[in-house]
């Protein structure tokens, strides 16, 4: 996904940045963000698109056959801890025990536990809920983007909340992955795209074939690791033209 697209981001001279996204890859960020929110707030992901025209009090574009809502398919992000319990512990005094909330909200102290739970307690909710404000921000940038057909323009500030918001929904793709300095991400998910086309071809089915997450196990991983990868790549761009 990420090795095949062009620059999406760009400067410009009045200081405000442009995404030229497609309807395939607004979906797939629109996906990511909407799960990572329902990490952030321990509930249930909605359903595709329907976060978007709730964050931004917009009415719902196209029908059920929208194709930004049916060309992704779900990252399958967990909402519930490795104890089966809910996330709704955010701010607490205990550390949260999903890895995944661990990640994006991390501990203020490795060393002292009562200064990371005093922080926790005073600050918990306040950096939760300014991480999801940074969600909802980027899901409304992403309904206009839709309106437009390809094109939206923020100004530095909002491009900030771009920032935050693509940054944790790639912090929390890579800890579901477990993802470290060694592993050779594109060699993975090039050798099980290779698998599938093989597959394909030799089922008369050709070579034009679409990873499925819902597939099996390790569908969903390669899913995963496509959008960690395309998050990454967009990330890089951004972080590249800010600099600019």
């Amino acid at each position: 996904m990420a090795r095949r697209m062009s620059a999406m981001v760009r400067r410009r001279r009045d200081g405000h940045v442009a995404f030229d996204l497609d309807v395939v890859h607004a979906g797939v960020v629109a996906e990511a963000l909407e799960q990572t929110r329902a990490v952030l707030l321990g509930e249930e992901p909605p359903v595709t698109g329907g976060a978007a025209e709730a964050a931004s009090g917009a009415e719902a574009v196209g029908g059920p056959d929208d194709e930004f809502d049916a060309i992704v398919a779900g990252l399958d992000m967990p909402t519930t801890g490795e104890d089966g319990t809910g996330r709704a512990d955010v701010g607490a005094d205990e550390r949260p025990d999903d890895p995944v909330l661990r990640r994006l909200l991390p501990d203020a102290s490795l060393d002292d536990e009562a200064t990371a739970a005093e922080f926790r307690r005073l600050a918990g909710t306040g950096v939760r809920d300014a991480k999801v404000a940074a969600i909802d921000s980027v899901l409304a940038d992403l309904v206009t983007l839709r309106r437009q057909e390809g094109g939206v323009v923020v100004d530095p500030g909002r491009a900030a909340a771009w920032l935050t918001a693509l940054n944790d929904c790639r912090l929390a793709l890579g800890t579901l992955l477990a993802v470290g300095e060694d592993d050779d991400l594109h060699g993975e998910l090039d050798a099980y795209e290779a698998e599938i086309v093989a597959e394909a071809v030799a089922a008369g089915e050709g070579d034009d074939v679409v990873v499925d997450p819902a597939g099996s196990e390790r569908a969903l991983r390669a899913y995963r690791i496509a959008v960690y990868d395309f998050l990454s790549a967009l990330l890089e761009m951004l972080v590249r033209a800010l600099d600019r």
